[in-house]
């Protein structure tokens, strides 16, 4: 058994995260480009977060699905009917992700560079978390790797720390 030095909990040998709080178990640097393991002492932005604006349950004729991205305020439009890769781009990667969180601060937020996938249907939006080092959170709570949930118009979205809100946008 080894032990994390963010939380103290014990863990398996060869694991390579924390399973209670996501810390790397790795003794070496692995460089710039690996996702920034974080602790959870930070302050959550989610609490100076107003409430979106009421709308339908799903995006009707004339409406798109909206995330916005809180600290930076960018608006980011997913088309109806696709799935959406949301990470962050890295020099040492050929593809890219769908929605790419490298300007809005994703390395320091803990954003991996394939994190999570927003499926947007005719009549749901699913969030599936691609087990992400730091996780991926829908109004605070975790999701388990690889289970989809649906999302609803003003949930707040978790990459890591990086917080992103969803919205049924009318044109």
């Amino acid at each position: 058994m080894q032990r994390c030095k963010n939380c103290g909990t014990e863990q398996l040998d060869g694991a390579i995260f924390c399973s209670e709080c996501g810390a790397s178990l790795l003794k070496e640097d692995r460089g710039d480009d690996t996702t920034t393991t974080l602790g959870h002492k930070r302050r959550d932005p989610s609490q100076d977060l107003p409430p979106g604006p009421s709308a339908p349950p799903f995006p009707t004729a004339g409406s798109s699905v909206c995330l916005i991205v809180v600290n930076s305020d960018r608006r980011i439009h997913l088309e109806k009917g696709k799935d959406f890769i949301i990470g962050r781009a890295s020099s040492k990667e050929k593809s890219k992700p769908d929605v790419d969180l490298s300007g809005d601060g994703g390395y320091s937020s803990g954003v991996s560079r394939q994190h999570a996938i927003i499926s947007v249907q005719e009549r749901d939006c699913r969030l599936k978390d691609l087990q992400s080092s730091n996780g991926t959170f829908v109004n605070g709570k975790r999701l388990k790797p690889h289970r989809p949930v649906t999302i609803k118009h003003g949930d707040e979205l978790k990459f890591g720390t990086l917080l992103v809100r969803i919205e049924f946008c009318f044109s």
